[in-house]
């Protein structure tokens, strides 16, 4: 009896470590697109940085979630002393659909970096500058039909002007949806 026992423990270990093995080489399906050229360049264009495909060397392959991804431009360095080429570093819009990535820009003109100069933020009119950062403590404004209020509340995300982004009361209970108004203010429905 006993040994038809150990028999089956032994059994139900190979049998556990067969399964394991085989869930752990088993591919997952992960609905996933390449960051494109051309989205690359129209980041660049809608920055103020005119280039073309051929311009751009990518320092790595970047997935992001979503095939409909829009990207931004987050800054610009400095031209490489004696050289035409810039470093860009982009994001996707929504900061959950890819991480940030960096690009070469090969054969730029000093006439469309002069504007930008190292880690400055792309739009002239700041609009797409992230006014609050994930950790920020903001002022979230809960507006009805017939009442106003307003609470702290910590940032969990970075966002822009109009951009709406996860909040959280500072003990950390209640959890809100806001949109960014502007440095340290977001509104929100209830």
């Amino acid at each position: 009896m006993l040994n038809s026992a150990c028999r089956f423990v032994a059994l139900m270990v190979l049998a556990t470590a067969a399964a394991v093995s085989h869930a752990a080489v088993a591919p997952t399906a992960i609905s996933s697109a390449v960051v494109s050229t051309r989205q690359i360049v129209d980041a660049m264009a809608s920055a103020g940085i005119i280039v073309n495909a051929d311009q751009i060397e990518r320092l790595s392959e970047v997935n992001r979630a979503a095939s409909s991804a829009t990207m931004r431009v987050v800054s610009v360095s400095d031209r490489t002393a004696g050289t035409d080429t810039i470093k860009a570093k982009l994001r996707c819009h929504d900061n959950r659909e890819c991480l940030p990535f960096y690009v070469l820009v090969h054969g730029v003109d000093s006439a469309n970096t002069t504007q930008l100069g190292a880690h400055a933020m792309p739009a002239k009119d700041g609009s797409l500058q992230n006014v609050v950062r994930g950790g920020d403590h903001a002022t979230l404004v809960l507006e009805s039909p017939h009442s106003r209020m307003s609470l702290p509340v910590i940032c969990l995300q970075s966002g822009m002007r109009g951009q709406t982004i996860r909040a959280a009361s500072l003990d950390r209970k209640r959890f809100y949806a806001a949109e960014v108004v502007a440095a340290g203010t977001l509104k929100g429905n209830f």
